[in-house]
Protein backbone atom coordinates (compact mmCIF):
# COMPACT_ATOMS: atom_id res chain seq x y z
CA UNK A 1 0.00 0.00 0.00
CA UNK A 2 1.81 3.12 -1.24
CA UNK A 3 -0.03 5.75 0.81
CA UNK A 4 -1.84 4.30 3.78
CA UNK A 5 -3.19 7.66 4.95
CA UNK A 6 -4.90 8.47 1.66
CA UNK A 7 -6.20 4.90 1.39
CA UNK A 8 -7.64 5.07 4.90
CA UNK A 9 -9.31 8.41 4.23
CA UNK A 10 -10.91 7.19 1.00
CA UNK A 11 -12.03 3.94 2.65
CA UNK A 12 -13.61 5.77 5.57
CA UNK A 13 -15.57 7.99 3.18
CA UNK A 14 -16.83 4.93 1.32
CA UNK A 15 -17.77 3.06 4.50
CA UNK A 16 -19.59 6.10 5.87
CA UNK A 17 -21.92 6.19 2.86
CA UNK A 18 -24.88 4.18 4.16
CA UNK A 19 -27.82 6.54 3.60
CA UNK A 20 -28.68 5.12 0.20
CA UNK A 21 -32.24 3.79 0.00
CA UNK A 22 -30.82 0.70 -1.75
CA UNK A 23 -28.34 -0.03 1.05
CA UNK A 24 -27.71 -3.75 1.31
CA UNK A 25 -26.11 -4.89 4.56
CA UNK A 26 -24.59 -8.07 3.10
CA UNK A 27 -23.00 -6.22 0.17
CA UNK A 28 -21.70 -3.58 2.56
CA UNK A 29 -20.08 -6.30 4.70
CA UNK A 30 -18.49 -7.71 1.54
CA UNK A 31 -16.82 -4.38 0.81
CA UNK A 32 -15.70 -4.11 4.41
CA UNK A 33 -14.11 -7.57 4.28
CA UNK A 34 -12.21 -6.76 1.07
CA UNK A 35 -10.94 -3.43 2.42
CA UNK A 36 -9.73 -5.06 5.62
CA UNK A 37 -8.05 -7.89 3.72
CA UNK A 38 -6.20 -5.27 1.71
CA UNK A 39 -5.16 -3.42 4.86
CA UNK A 40 -4.11 -6.54 6.77
CA UNK A 41 -2.62 -8.60 3.92
CA UNK A 42 -1.76 -11.48 3.86
CA UNK A 43 -4.67 -12.00 6.26
CA UNK A 44 -8.08 -13.28 5.16
CA UNK A 45 -11.12 -11.58 6.61
CA UNK A 46 -14.66 -12.64 7.44
CA UNK A 47 -17.52 -10.46 8.67
CA UNK A 48 -20.30 -11.70 10.92
CA UNK A 49 -23.40 -9.66 11.70
CA UNK A 50 -25.67 -9.97 14.70
CA UNK A 51 -29.11 -11.33 13.83
CA UNK A 52 -31.31 -11.04 16.93
CA UNK A 53 -29.10 -12.67 19.60
CA UNK A 54 -27.02 -14.82 17.24
CA UNK A 55 -24.29 -14.26 14.67
CA UNK A 56 -24.58 -15.00 10.99
CA UNK A 57 -21.81 -15.11 8.40
CA UNK A 58 -22.33 -12.07 6.16
CA UNK A 59 -19.24 -11.97 3.91
CA UNK A 60 -15.56 -12.82 3.59
CA UNK A 61 -12.57 -11.92 1.46
CA UNK A 62 -12.00 -15.58 0.45
CA UNK A 63 -14.10 -18.69 0.16
CA UNK A 64 -12.26 -20.61 2.88
CA UNK A 65 -12.59 -17.68 5.29
CA UNK A 66 -16.30 -17.64 4.55
CA UNK A 67 -16.56 -21.36 5.25
CA UNK A 68 -14.81 -20.86 8.58
CA UNK A 69 -17.01 -18.00 9.81
CA UNK A 70 -20.08 -19.92 8.61
CA UNK A 71 -18.88 -22.94 10.61
CA UNK A 72 -18.50 -20.83 13.73
CA UNK A 73 -21.88 -19.14 13.25
CA UNK A 74 -23.60 -22.51 12.94
CA UNK A 75 -21.85 -24.02 15.99
CA UNK A 76 -21.85 -20.92 18.23
CA UNK A 77 -18.29 -21.54 19.38
CA UNK A 78 -15.12 -19.58 18.66
CA UNK A 79 -13.33 -16.27 19.05
CA UNK A 80 -15.93 -14.33 17.05
CA UNK A 81 -18.74 -15.61 19.27
CA UNK A 82 -16.73 -14.66 22.36
CA UNK A 83 -15.97 -11.23 20.90
CA UNK A 84 -19.63 -10.60 20.06
CA UNK A 85 -20.81 -11.65 23.51
CA UNK A 86 -18.30 -9.52 25.40
CA UNK A 87 -17.86 -6.62 22.96
CA UNK A 88 -14.10 -7.00 23.47
CA UNK A 89 -11.48 -7.99 20.88
CA UNK A 90 -9.72 -11.34 20.80
CA UNK A 91 -6.22 -10.62 19.52
CA UNK A 92 -3.57 -12.86 17.99
CA UNK A 93 -4.90 -16.17 19.27
CA UNK A 94 -2.71 -19.08 18.20
CA UNK A 95 -4.78 -21.94 16.84
CA UNK A 96 -2.21 -24.46 18.00
CA UNK A 97 -3.22 -23.83 21.64
CA UNK A 98 -6.90 -22.91 21.20
CA UNK A 99 -8.31 -26.43 21.66
CA UNK A 100 -9.08 -25.80 25.31
CA UNK A 101 -11.24 -22.76 24.55
CA UNK A 102 -12.83 -23.58 21.19
CA UNK A 103 -12.05 -27.20 20.25
CA UNK A 104 -14.38 -27.46 17.24
CA UNK A 105 -13.44 -24.05 15.85
CA UNK A 106 -9.71 -24.61 16.36
CA UNK A 107 -9.86 -27.96 14.56
CA UNK A 108 -11.82 -26.48 11.64
CA UNK A 109 -9.49 -23.48 11.36
CA UNK A 110 -6.35 -25.63 11.37
CA UNK A 111 -7.90 -27.96 8.80
CA UNK A 112 -8.46 -24.92 6.58
CA UNK A 113 -4.77 -24.04 6.89
CA UNK A 114 -4.97 -21.17 9.37
CA UNK A 115 -2.59 -20.67 12.26
CA UNK A 116 -3.72 -17.47 14.00
CA UNK A 117 -7.00 -15.63 14.49
CA UNK A 118 -8.11 -12.24 15.76
CA UNK A 119 -11.66 -11.00 16.29
CA UNK A 120 -12.61 -7.32 16.41
CA UNK A 121 -16.07 -6.06 17.43
CA UNK A 122 -18.06 -3.94 15.00
CA UNK A 123 -19.11 -1.69 17.83
CA UNK A 124 -20.16 1.89 18.56
CA UNK A 125 -20.38 3.01 22.19
CA UNK A 126 -22.18 0.12 23.95
CA UNK A 127 -23.79 -1.52 20.93
CA UNK A 128 -22.08 -4.37 19.08
CA UNK A 129 -23.61 -5.16 15.69
CA UNK A 130 -21.11 -7.74 14.45
CA UNK A 131 -17.56 -9.06 14.40
CA UNK A 132 -14.57 -8.92 12.05
CA UNK A 133 -12.67 -12.21 11.91
CA UNK A 134 -9.03 -11.98 10.81
CA UNK A 135 -7.22 -15.24 10.06
CA UNK A 136 -3.69 -15.89 8.85
CA UNK A 137 -2.04 -19.05 7.61
CA UNK A 138 1.07 -18.65 9.75
CA UNK A 139 1.45 -17.46 13.30
CA UNK A 140 2.14 -13.88 12.31
CA UNK A 141 0.38 -11.57 14.78
CA UNK A 142 -1.29 -8.30 13.88
CA UNK A 143 0.84 -5.40 15.02
CA UNK A 144 -0.42 -2.44 17.04
CA UNK A 145 -0.84 -0.20 13.99
CA UNK A 146 -2.81 -2.82 12.07
CA UNK A 147 -5.09 -3.38 15.06
CA UNK A 148 -5.68 0.37 15.52
CA UNK A 149 -6.52 0.93 11.84
CA UNK A 150 -8.77 -2.12 11.70
CA UNK A 151 -10.64 -0.92 14.76
CA UNK A 152 -11.16 2.48 13.14
CA UNK A 153 -12.73 0.84 10.09
CA UNK A 154 -14.81 -1.43 12.34
CA UNK A 155 -16.21 1.56 14.21
CA UNK A 156 -16.95 3.37 10.94
CA UNK A 157 -18.85 0.27 9.79
CA UNK A 158 -20.75 0.13 13.08
CA UNK A 159 -21.86 3.75 12.65
CA UNK A 160 -23.01 3.08 9.08
CA UNK A 161 -24.94 -0.08 9.97
CA UNK A 162 -26.57 1.50 13.02
CA UNK A 163 -27.60 4.56 11.01
CA UNK A 164 -29.13 2.41 8.30
CA UNK A 165 -30.99 0.28 10.83
CA UNK A 166 -32.30 3.39 12.57
CA UNK A 167 -33.44 4.78 9.23
CA UNK A 168 -35.17 1.49 8.40
CA UNK A 169 -36.93 1.46 11.77
CA UNK A 170 -38.01 5.06 11.29
CA UNK A 171 -39.39 4.28 7.84
CA UNK A 172 -41.26 1.24 9.16
CA UNK A 173 -42.70 3.25 12.04
CA UNK A 174 -43.84 5.99 9.68
CA UNK A 175 -45.49 3.40 7.42
CA UNK A 176 -47.25 1.80 10.40
CA UNK A 177 -48.50 5.18 11.60
CA UNK A 178 -49.75 6.04 8.13
CA UNK A 179 -51.51 2.69 7.90
CA UNK A 180 -53.16 3.30 11.27
CA UNK A 181 -54.31 6.76 10.16
CA UNK A 182 -55.65 5.41 6.88
CA UNK A 183 -57.48 2.63 8.71
CA UNK A 184 -58.99 5.08 11.18
CA UNK A 185 -60.14 7.35 8.36
CA UNK A 186 -61.73 4.41 6.54
CA UNK A 187 -63.60 3.31 9.65
CA UNK A 188 -64.81 6.85 10.33
CA UNK A 189 -66.03 7.12 6.75
CA UNK A 190 -67.88 3.82 7.05
CA UNK A 191 -69.44 4.91 10.36
CA UNK A 192 -70.74 8.06 8.73
CA UNK A 193 -72.14 6.15 5.76
CA UNK A 194 -73.93 3.58 7.94
CA UNK A 195 -75.29 6.28 10.24
CA UNK A 196 -76.66 8.26 7.27
CA UNK A 197 -78.23 5.24 5.57
CA UNK A 198 -79.86 3.80 8.67
CA UNK A 199 -80.65 7.05 10.46
CA UNK A 200 -78.72 6.13 13.57
CA UNK A 201 -75.89 7.70 15.56
CA UNK A 202 -72.24 7.22 14.54
CA UNK A 203 -71.70 5.31 17.80
CA UNK A 204 -74.48 2.87 16.95
CA UNK A 205 -73.13 2.54 13.41
CA UNK A 206 -69.69 1.70 14.82
CA UNK A 207 -71.28 -0.98 17.01
CA UNK A 208 -72.89 -2.57 13.96
CA UNK A 209 -69.61 -2.57 12.01
CA UNK A 210 -67.61 -3.97 14.89
CA UNK A 211 -70.23 -6.61 15.68
CA UNK A 212 -70.33 -7.75 12.04
CA UNK A 213 -66.54 -8.01 11.95
CA UNK A 214 -66.42 -10.10 15.12
CA UNK A 215 -69.21 -12.46 14.08
CA UNK A 216 -67.60 -13.12 10.71
CA UNK A 217 -63.96 -13.14 12.00
CA UNK A 218 -62.94 -10.27 9.76
CA UNK A 219 -60.86 -7.17 10.30
CA UNK A 220 -62.85 -4.05 11.05
CA UNK A 221 -61.01 -2.22 8.27
CA UNK A 222 -62.01 -4.94 5.81
CA UNK A 223 -65.69 -4.60 6.77
CA UNK A 224 -65.45 -0.81 6.57
CA UNK A 225 -63.88 -1.01 3.13
CA UNK A 226 -66.64 -3.30 1.84
CA UNK A 227 -69.23 -0.95 3.30
CA UNK A 228 -67.73 2.06 1.49
CA UNK A 229 -67.36 0.17 -1.80
CA UNK A 230 -70.98 -1.00 -1.68
CA UNK A 231 -70.11 -4.71 -1.44
CA UNK A 232 -71.70 -4.82 2.02
CA UNK A 233 -75.17 -3.23 2.20
CA UNK A 234 -76.08 -1.50 5.45
CA UNK A 235 -79.12 -3.70 5.98
CA UNK A 236 -76.85 -6.76 6.24
CA UNK A 237 -75.20 -5.20 9.26
CA UNK A 238 -78.60 -4.86 10.89
CA UNK A 239 -79.60 -8.41 9.95
CA UNK A 240 -76.40 -9.82 11.40
CA UNK A 241 -76.93 -7.82 14.57
CA UNK A 242 -80.51 -9.05 14.97
CA UNK A 243 -79.46 -12.64 14.31
CA UNK A 244 -76.83 -12.36 17.01
CA UNK A 245 -79.33 -10.96 19.50
CA UNK A 246 -81.95 -13.64 18.81
CA UNK A 247 -79.50 -16.55 19.03
CA UNK A 248 -80.15 -18.56 22.22
CA UNK A 249 -77.45 -18.49 24.87
CA UNK A 250 -75.98 -21.89 25.73
CA UNK A 251 -75.72 -23.00 29.30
Amino acid sequence: MDNRELWLAATLVELADSRDADFDETMYCGRLALHLAQLLAPAEVGVLIGDASALKAAAASTERAHRLVSFEASHGEGPDTACYSSGQPVLNESLTVADGRWPRFAAAARAAGFGMVSSLPIRRHHETVGVISVVRTGEHPLDATEISLARILAEAAAIAVLQQRALRRSTQTAAQLQHALDSRALIEQAKGAVAARLGITPEAAYGLLRGFARRHSRLLTEVAGKMISGELPAHELVAAHETGRSRPTGR
